[in-house]
């Protein structure tokens, strides 16, 4: 008998392992909670989810300003764009230059999976994050595929 085994190279992290797995969950129609209703709530494009309608993952481009609160999930996005739908979850040259340009935004985005991304020297600065957008209850959460730093204040 043979045995199934699951190799992941060097590269492989947990955000990633994320992404996928939300994606295919998502991806196969999941659009009732099972938990009462605190399982988060994909939102295509920022919309408010209509509750008949079923889930669709988007991936999002924000900009914001880099925060930390204490807690389990630190990392904010505050003064956050609404996120412009993408289909690549790696940043180009072309998207960081209108990314440095672009008016901050009103939003305030919970970030997940940043730890592979170094932010921790980038509180306080502009930065650039590409990801799956969600909502848990009334609070907006970027699964982050990519974490770009545009300047060194958020002015």
């Amino acid at each position: 008998m043979s045995k199934l085994s699951i190799r992941t190279g060097p590269r492989t992290a947990p955000a990633t392992t994320a992404v996928i797995a939300l994606a295919t969950v998502f991806a196969l129609g999941s659009a009732e909670p099972a938990d009462g209703g605190t399982t988060p709530r994909l939102v295509p494009g920022g919309a408010t989810q209509d509750e008949s309608a079923p889930a669709a993952v988007t991936l999002v481009t924000v900009v914001g300003c880099l925060t930390e609160e204490p807690g389990e999930l630190p990392w904010i996005l505050e003064r956050a764009t609404a996120g412009e739908p993408t289909e690549q979850a790696f940043t180009t040259e072309e998207e960081l230059a209108r990314s440095a340009g672009e008016t901050l935004g009103s939003l305030r985005y919970r970030l997940l999976g940043v730890g592979e991304f170094g932010v921790e020297s980038h509180v306080g600065h502009r930065v650039q994050a590409k990801g799956l957008k969600l909502r848990y209850d009334d609070e907006l959460r970027l699964n982050i595929t990519s974490f770009q730093h545009l300047a060194p204040t958020c002015e």
